[in-house]
């Protein structure tokens, strides 16, 4: 058998830790961001663009609704219509801003109080686009039911209130479109889908 000193002279065996005792504690917790060394997300340039365009192109729609809603519409069918459209042009565009963020990495590690801060303008506004377009849409359906000749568009004008609401959607209607796009070129940088960006959030 070997010598006490040839046994103190040889190597003692190492114990290496294992991936998982080794790795951040807080990356396989939910809600928390992966480790720091992780590689960035990617995202499909064809999907994002698409989406992206369809947002562009809703909104451009939208703008032509307002130029046209309050001056050349006079018939009861047709501004229900467009009151629909749109409302309808509004959730889609959200959905479609929704659809780019889960692609982020704070959606996918579930910090979405700090995304939601991250366009919380857009949000407020968009909010406000939507009840002002009710309301003014709406207040346009009733007056529709009392004015005798709807043809006349200066006869909506004359009620001090949908002039009021008039104003105010399109002067809100202009932020809520600069938002809009503002928040789909956000999303298209690169911090957005590198975990080390967001590491100390």
């Amino acid at each position: 058998p070997p010598s006490p000193a040839a046994r103190r002279a040889g190597k003692r065996p190492t114990h290496r830790p294992s991936a998982r005792a080794s790795g951040d504690p807080c990356s396989s917790r939910r809600g928390t961001m992966p480790s720091s060394a992780g590689p960035e997300h990617t995202v499909s340039r064809a999907s994002f663009v698409g989406k992206v365009a369809a947002a562009y192109g809703l909104l451009l729609t939208d703008a032509a609704l307002n130029a046209i809603a309050d001056t050349q519409l006079g018939s009861f069918e047709l501004v229900v219509f467009v009151l629909f459209l749109q409302v309808l042009i509004r959730f889609l565009v959200l959905m479609l801003l929704f659809l780019l963020s889960t692609s982020t990495v704070l959606f996918q590690a579930g910090m979405l109080d700090v995304l939601l801060r991250q366009f919380s303008n857009t949000l407020s506004v968009t909010l406000a686009s939507l009840l002002l377009v009710l309301g003014a849409r709406v207040y346009r359906i009733v007056l529709l039911l009392f004015i005798s000749d709807s043809s006349d568009s200066a006869a909506f004008f004359q009620s001090e209130g949908y002039y009021a609401l008039y104003v105010l959607h399109n002067v809100v209607a202009l932020p809520y479109y600069g938002l809009t796009v503002g928040a789909s070129f956000r999303l298209s940088d690169p911090r957005f889908y590198d975990p080390r960006a967001w590491r100390r959030t």
